[in-house]
């Protein structure tokens, strides 16, 4: 991918390496929350209605997360300390931490919240920390010109990122 790409996708980057990321779901058998608000989409959203704050609070007494979240355009299902392995993202280097906050469903065994199409960034806090830059296997193109003894072969490895997920955790709301 080129550094424009990852520009445009993590726009804070360069400054702070803080970034956040949705994920995706499973598909069981759960309350489904329908979590709403004046301003749902911003992330500075401070009015919330009481049965808003009621159903976060009932996802808050659960004890494990997960969280589908979206990284390079990519959906990744997550738990705490889940490693992610993705293609390399190049401004960032080990030890970085991201905040994750592009999140399409955030949930536990109980209960879901779904975003439309993403979760207020104010509902939740997600942290992954980069471990490792490594290279994938090594793959060989053989490339043969028909009717002749031509025969040209290259190699060819892609390059990842490996991202621990650090923290999910749900935040306390205020009606």
């Amino acid at each position: 991918m080129s550094s424009v790409r990852a520009g445009r996708l993590f726009p804070r980057v360069a400054a702070s390496f803080t970034l956040r990321t949705p994920v995706r779901g499973f598909q069981t058998t759960r309350a489904v929350l329908q979590v709403t608000s004046a301003t749902a989409a911003s992330p500075t959203a401070t009015k919330w209605s009481p049965q808003t704050v009621e159903l976060v609070n009932r996802l808050r007494d659960q004890q494990k997360y997960y969280a589908t979240v979206i990284i390079k355009g990519r959906p990744f299902t997550v738990t705490q300390n889940d490693i992610v392995v993705m293609d390399r993202i190049k401004d960032l280097e080990l030890g970085d931490s991201l905040a994750l906050n592009q999140v399409t469903e955030l949930g536990s065994r109980d209960y879901t919240i779904k975003g439309q199409p993403f979760v207020n960034p104010g509902m939740f806090k997600i942290e992954a920390t980069v471990i490792e830059h490594p290279d994938g296997k090594q793959f060989t193109v053989t490339k043969k010109k028909q009717r002749t003894a031509g025969k040209k072969t290259t190699f060819h490895r892609n390059h990842h990122t490996m991202l621990r997920i650090s923290l999910i955790d749900v935040n306390s709301i205020q009606a």
